[in-house]
């Protein structure tokens, strides 16, 4: 099912993150109506004609509630708001990097979702998660980043199942590398925050349910459908 998003109103999350950043950006070229930038700190988010700050720390279950309450009319929740502590499992310190990961990429889409299910459920609106291919398989030098964003994915469908018959589209996006702060110590080709934001709403408006970003997001897809032990072998490798 296509969706436009010209007179749309959005609620981004992490909305002073690069990828975040470009997804407005994008989004306001498309005509969307109203956008709801969502951050812990939004004293860096001027607020314009279409571009509302939105106080909201995604830990947080009281902010969770009073942002779907402050953001009634959004009719598309992005869900974009992440963590990576590029760790592998064996050496981190402690658990702390595996919580925070949890808690941010796949606790906080959970909450925040069942907050505004009623106001997308009233509006006919949609969930738009913000994943990685890395979610399909792990690479162990950030493996809980991977079983994080995995635990996401997994969500993802849950969620359509739940919703889409409530009709709420549910849609997930899986880049490859971004060039971001998280990926800033990766010596890989990357691309630009702009190209990707283009290839995820080009993505959502053309009624994709799980959207594959960039040339290594859909090579690794496919190398996963033709053999995904082989796959699952090379990233292990390095």
């Amino acid at each position: 099912m296509s969706a436009s998003i010209k007179d749309s109103v959005v609620v981004v999350t992490g909305a002073t993150g690069a990828i975040a950043t470009a997804l407005i950006a994008e989004l306001l070229a498309r005509g969307a109506a109203k956008i709801y930038a969502a951050a812990r700190d939004v004293s860096g988010l001027a607020a314009t004609g279409k571009i509302v700050p939105l106080k909201l720390d995604v830990t947080s279950d009281a902010d969770a509630a009073a942002a779907a309450l402050q953001a009634s009319d959004a009719t598309l929740l992005i869900n974009n708001a992440g963590v990576n502590h590029n760790t592998a499992f064996m050496l981190a310190p402690d658990l702390a990097f595996a919580k925070e990961e949890i808690e941010i990429n796949y606790l906080a889409p959970l909450r925040l979702t069942r907050a505004f299910a009623p106001v997308l459920i009233r509006n006919h609106g949609a969930v738009l998660n913000i994943l990685t291919i890395l979610a399909r398989v792990n690479l162990p030098l950030m493996g809980s980043y991977c079983a994080s964003k995995a635990a996401a994915l997994s969500l993802t469908q849950g969620l359509r199942g739940e919703l889409t018959p409530k009709g709420v589209r549910i849609v997930g996006a899986l880049p490859g590398a971004v060039d971001t702060r998280m990926t800033a110590g990766l010596p890989i080709p990357k691309m630009t925050p702009a190209d990707a934001a283009k290839e995820i709403l080009d993505g959502y408006e053309a009624g994709e349910e799980d959207i594959y970003v960039g040339d290594m997001a859909k090579g690794l897809a496919a190398g996963l459908a033709q053999d995904h032990k082989a796959v699952e072998k090379q990233l292990a490798s390095g």
